[in-house]
C-alpha cells in the first residue's frame, strides 16, 4: 500500500474560493489509506485497471446510515474494504479475466430471521451477480439481456421493496426485476423476474438512480439527455400478481440547461445522484458545471398516468455548482441521501466538495450565483515502492481520473476510486493543516 504525504504547498493553495453558504463547519480531510486492490494477476504495480464504483454498505438496522465498509469494483474483481483500517475484508474474482465490473448496489433482506445486506454487481459481460458478503458467497447470477456485447452499466434497488432491482444497460434499456428472497443455507428462492422494460431510445444508459418511495422517480442519465419515470408501487405489484396487467409508466424528458459545447444536440448526462427525496444532481459532459435541481417543483404540474407520448419538462434549478472544465467523461458524483454533502472528482486526482445541507431540506431555496466548492481535496504526494521497483511511470505523470467518489452518512470518510487502480480513503480531521484546499 503506498504511503501518503501532504500535497506540495503550491498545489494545496490553488482554487481557494469557497461557497459562502452552509459553511459553519470546517471540512478538512487527510488521506489515510490508498489501496491498489483490483490488480490483474495480483500485480502490485498494476496501474491500468480502472475501478469504476464505490458504495458504502448500508446499516441494516437504519437505512439512513452507513457502516464502515465500502464495496468497490473494477476489472474482474469486487472488494469489500474497511475504511477505518484499510483492510480488504473480501475479494471476489470472476474466473474470466475479460470481465469488467462497472456497477454495484446494496439492498437489505431478511435472511434466517436477521436483516442482512446483499450486494448486486453488473459489468461488461452483461451478467448480474448476487453476493452475501458476510458469508463470502456469490449465490446467483443471470443475464438480463440475452444479446451478446450488452453491458450492465448501472444498478439501483428500490427503497421500500428491497427485492426490486432496476437495471440500466448500454443497449439503451432500463428494466425492473424482482429478484426474490433467498432461503438460507442453500439460497434457494432466488428467481429474478422481469416486471417491465423501458426504452427511452436515447442511446446508452450510463446511470440510473431511484429518488425514493415517497417521490417515486426512476431517473436515467443517457447519451442524449436525462429521462425519468414515476413508478407506482401498487401498479407494479398488480403486474407481479398478473402478467396480463398492462402497466407502462410514462416517460419525462428532463431538460437541463443548454450549453454551446453540445452544438445543438441533447447533452450527454454522464452522472446522476440523489441529494434528497426531492433534490437531484446531474452532470453533463463538457459543461463545467454540476446542476442541482428540484424534482418536486419540476414535476408538480405533470399529469400522471400511462402515456405513449414523451413529456418534456425543463428542470427547476436550485444551484449551478462550479466544477472542472475537463473534456473527460464518466467522473461520477456521490452523495449520501438526505445529508447535502455532494462530492465529485476530476481528472487531476482532486475531489470537489459542496456542503449544502439546506438542499436536502423539504423546500430548498434556489441560489442564483454559481456556487464554488466548499473545499477541494488535492491528490497527495505518494511514496510507492511497488511502482518504483517495477520501474513504471509514477501515477502523477498521467491524468488521475476519479471514476467515482462517495461520502459516508456522517461525512467522516470520503472514498474515491480511480482510473489507475487506486481506492483512496480520506478521513475528516479537525486539523486545519490537512490536505483540504481551503
Amino acid at each position: 500500500m503506498p504511503d501518503k504525504k501532504r500535497p506540495k504547498e503550491s498545489d494545496s493553495k490553488k482554487d481557494t474560493k469557497k461557497a459562502k453558504h452552509d459553511q459553519a463547519e470546517s471540512w478538512n480531510y487527510d488521506p489515510v489509506h490508498f489501496i491498489r486492490s483490483h490488480s490483474k494477476n495480483n500485480d502490485p504495480a498494476d496501474v491500468q485497471t480502472q475501478i469504476w464504483e464505490v458504495v458504502f454498505e448500508p446499516d441494516p438496522m437504519d437505512s439512513s446510515k452507513t457502516l464502515s465498509n465500502v464495496a468497490t469494483c473494477g476489472g474482474n474483481s469486487i472488494c469489500i474494504i474497511d475504511v477505518n483500517s484499510g483492510t480488504v475484508l473480501m475479494k471476489y474474482k470472476h474466473k474470466d479475466i475479460r470481465e469488467n465490473f462497472y456497477t454495484l448496489a446494496w439492498t437489505t433482506l431478511e435472511l434466517g430471521g436477521e436483516r442482512t445486506n446483499i450486494l448486486a454487481s453488473g459489468g461488461i459481460k452483461g451478467e448480474i451477480r448476487m453476493f452475501h458478503p458476510s458469508s463470502k458467497v456469490c449465490f446467483h447470477e443471470w443475464k438480463p439481456v440475452e444479446k451478446k456485447n450488452v453491458a450492465v452499466n448501472s444498478l439501483a434497488f428500490h427503497s421500500s421493496q428491497p427485492t426490486w432491482l432496476f437495471c440500466g444497460t448500454n443497449d439503451g434499456y432500463v428494466s425492473l426485476y424482482d429478484i426474490g428472497t433467498p432461503t438460507l443455507p442453500t439460497y434457494d428462492g432466488v428467481n429474478p423476474t422481469q416486471i417491465f422494460k423501458l426504452y427511452p431510445d436515447y442511446g446508452d444508459v450510463y446511470n440510473i438512480a431511484w429518488s425514493g418511495h415517497e417521490s417515486k422517480w426512476l431517473l436515467a442519465g443517457t447519451a442524449a439527455g436525462l429521462v425519468g419515470w414515476q413508478i407506482e408501487e401498487d401498479k407494479v405489484k398488480e403486474k407481479i400478481k398478473d402478467q396480463n396487467v398492462k402497466y407502462r409508466p410514462f416517460m419525462v424528458d428532463f431538460l437541463l440547461p443548454e450549453n454551446e459545447k453540445d452544438a445543438g444536440e441533447n447533452p450527454i448526462v454522464d452522472s446522476l445522484a440523489i441529494v434528497s427525496e426531492n433534490s437531484v444532481v446531474a452532470k453533463c459532459a463538457n459543461h463545467g458545471l454540476i446542476y442541482l435541481w428540484d424534482l418536486k417543483k419540476t414535476t408538480k404540474d405533470l399529469t400522471l398516468g400511462d402515456a405513449k407520448n414523451i413529456v418534456e419538462k425543463e428542470v427547476t434549478l436550485l444551484a449551478n455548482l462550479k466544477w472542472s472544465d475537463t473534456d473527460n467523461f464518466y467522473m461520477n458524483l456521490g452523495c449520501h441521501k438526505g445529508v447535502g454533502l455532494i462530492v465529485c472528482g476530476d481528472d487531476k486526482g482532486s475531489l470537489w466538495l459542496y456542503n449544502m445541507p439546506s438542499m436536502a431540506e423539504t423546500s430548498p431555496e434556489p441560489i442564483k450565483k454559481i456556487v464554488e466548492p466548499t473545499t477541494r481535496l488535492m491528490w497527495p504526494e505518494l511514496h510507492d515502492d511497488h511502482l518504483e521497483n517495477s520501474r513504471k511511470v509514477p501515477l502523477d505523470r498521467h491524468d488521475i481520473i476519479i471514476d467515482k467518489v462517495t461520502p459516508s452518512y456522517d461525512g467522516n470518510h470520503i472514498v474515491a476510486v480511480t482510473s489507475n487502480n487506486m481506492v483512496c480513503i480520506w478521513r475528516r480531521t479537525d486539523d486545519d493543516s490537512s490536505t483540504s484546499d481551503s
